[in-house]
């Protein structure tokens, strides 16, 4: 174990000698973790360059001018990783920069993540997540707990810097049959950075990053005179994308793009971290518009290798993927021309994921993070709404038709808990309490429209995009998440797989506990897509008005009819904590009138794009 404690050295030199340490490396401390053995995990799951890219990010911080105070722990265990965490919060109060880099293994469990140390030992998981997530803060160091302790210190500058976005290594059952229960191979989720922090990840949601890349092309552009943080990781970016794709090419590697998540305050935004001039920096991102358009080629690509694989060739899709390529061929000559002039030298922080990196998902089930909120992404597609004539205790107004979305949209992964709903209304209606995690009920359509506009006040989208209610057509084709059957789970319902009235199972499961209130969100299993409690725990308000012909009219991007059933009532779905379970089946359609309050009648809020 190899610790370098420069700035508590200098500090008691200092008092030894009658010397004061510099102000400077006073100013700029950094705890920098690498861990490549892991004393419990097998094989295959030990990393080779973890330890050498915290060295190399030690020494370079170490080396800049003015230097970092650098405390570096390799292949520590939880405990001195903790007390090693503790020391650098210490030193680091009140500093200019206070700065924190993990090389090594990162997973998330049930939205909180975790950095693995040498002796992460995770045995007999539990179906429990409370319980898990105890077990798992006392082996593992929490990522929540290292931003907080920055945020503490009242530095100017906070930086978090992830090279943690390796294959999860921890693919593991909780007792329920489900494997991965871990996070599977997403590595961390996305964190929302509190005020004056960047949180930096070697890798996008989704991707796995190259062994050793993302480091060394970080360290190079820490060097580089004058240049502000915000453009040190812009061009790190930038070249880790451009290096991933000539690597991915030749097999050698695979294609991944950093990402950034910042609020950044003007302090930061002026950062360097070395002195001198800076040279211009050009910054080429792609519009909006280039990115959509690449994802559509990429989904073709897709939809032909899927037809190859089975035998069939359709040469009109050839034809439109070869149209679609030489469009981005032409796009790609105008955005060079348009940009290649542009030089920043102050760009504005991004929000998350701005406009010019594209709103849209790259597959179903991506997570991002949007005004503090986890959201999921649901593609485009073509599925068969309402249920077959068959189905048990089916509504007269569910007939079954196929309908198509031509445009996807990012769904909460859980319904709006009672916390989300207080930090913007500033009130909580519910009628059930004790936890900022159950789900916000007691509210009526008109009430989460004023939610809805409150979110588009305080965090904007990019333009085309807002925070809205699912349509009704949006809500079924999440819930069934690539299903047809009763429930996304199948055509039975237990009360281990929702909430509901569980006295009255459907298709034949046993009965079960009725808990007669709501539950913490995310209590139970996700459907395909990571969405939680589809089924049950609080109906769901949908955009539509209900309407007993809908399911005739409209099967391209439907929004449900202009007026509802007696001019009244709009609709609601997923079924409740106190209905029986064949209320909760995807198909099942209900509503009420706008200002319908009751404590089993929630919503779940959606990012969609205009038509």
């Amino acid at each position: 174990m190899r610790n370098r404690l420069l700035f508590s050295f200098l500090l008691s030199l200092g008092g030894i000698l009658g010397m004061t340490a510099s102000a400077d490396a006073a100013d700029r401390v950094a705890l920098v973790i690498g861990v490549d053995t892991y004393d419990h995990l097998p094989p295959d799951a030990q990393l080779k360059v973890a330890v050498d890219d915290a060295e190399r990010m030690a020494s370079t911080l170490e080396g800049l001018d003015p230097p970092f105070a650098v405390r570096l722990v390799t292949d520590a265990e939880q405990r001195e990783t903790e007390d090693a965490l503790s020391a650098f919060v210490d030193a680091a109060e009140g500093a200019e920069c206070a700065l924190v880099y993990f090389a090594g293994h990162g997973v998330e469990y049930h939205g909180e993540n975790f950095l693995l140390t040498r002796d992460t030992d995770v045995k007999n998981p539990s179906a429990d997540v409370e319980r898990m997530k105890r077990r798992m803060r006392n082996s593992a160091l929490s990522l929540q707990t290292v931003v907080d302790e920055l945020d503490a210190t009242g530095s100017q500058v906070k930086v978090v810097i992830l090279d943690a976005c390796r294959n999860n290594p921890l693919q593991v059952a909780d007792g329920s049959g489900t494997r991965s229960v871990f996070g599977g191979s997403r590595g961390l989720a996305q964190v929302t950075p509190p005020s004056g922090t960047l949180v930096a990840y070697s890798a996008d949601a989704g991707q796995q990053a190259n062994d050793g890349l993302f480091t060394e092309v970080l360290t190079e552009h820490l060097k580089k005179p004058g240049l502000p943080l915000p453009h040190v990781f812009a061009l790190t970016r930038e070249t880790v994308k451009a290096r991933s794709i000539e690597l991915a090419k030749a097999k050698s590697g695979v294609y991944h793009e950093p990402a950034e998540y910042t609020k950044l305050n003007l302090a930061g935004m002026k950062f360097s971290f070395t002195r001198g001039e800076p040279e211009a920096v050009t910054v080429r991102e792609d519009s909006a518009e280039m990115v959509a358009l690449r994802k559509q080629v990429e989904s073709m690509k897709q939809v032909i290798e899927e037809l190859r694989k089975t035998g069939v060739e359709n040469e009109a899709l050839k034809t439109q993927l070869a149209e679609m390529e030489a469009a981005v061929k032409e796009a790609e000559v105008a955005e060079e021309r348009k940009t290649a002039p542009m030089v920043r030298t102050d760009p504005a922080p991004a929000g998350g994921f701005p406009a010019s990196r594209g709103m849209e998902g790259s597959k179903a089930g991506e997570m991002r993070e949007f005004g503090g909120i986890e959201m999921v992404w649901c593609p485009p597609g073509t599925f068969l709404m309402g249920s077959p004539e068959g189905e048990e205790e089916r509504g007269e107004d569910e007939t079954q038709h196929e309908v198509t979305l031509t445009r996807g949209f990012w769904l909460a992964k859980t319904e709006c808990t009672q916390g989300q709903w207080e930090s913007v209304m500033g009130s909580n209606p519910s009628e059930f309490s004790g936890s900022k995690n159950l789900p916000v009920e007691t509210v009526s359509w008109e009430d989460c429209q004023g939610w809805l506009v409150k979110m588009n006040e305080r965090h904007p989208l990019p333009e085309g995009w807002k925070w809205a209610m699912p349509t009704e057509a949006q809500w079924e084709y999440a819930c069934r998440a690539g299903t047809e059957t009763a429930f996304a789970f199948g055509n039975s319902l237990g009360s281990e797989q929702a909430n509901f009235h569980g006295n009255y199972p459907y298709g034949g499961a046993a009965t079960g506990p009725f808990l007669e209130k709501t539950a913490d969100v995310g209590s139970y299993l996700p459907n395909r897509w990571g969405l939680f409690d589809m089924h049950g725990n609080v109906w769901e308000w949908c955009a539509d008005w209900y309407g007993e012909d809908f399911y005739r009219d409209g099967h391209r991007d439907p929004a449900g009819p202009t007026s509802g059933s007696y001019r009244v009532y709009r609709v609601y779905r997923g079924g409740s904590w106190f209905r029986h379970g064949h209320y909760c089946r995807s198909a099942l359609r209900s509503g009420s009138t706008p200002g319908r309050r009751i404590d089993d009648l929630g919503f779940r809020p959606a990012v969609s794009s205009a038509p």
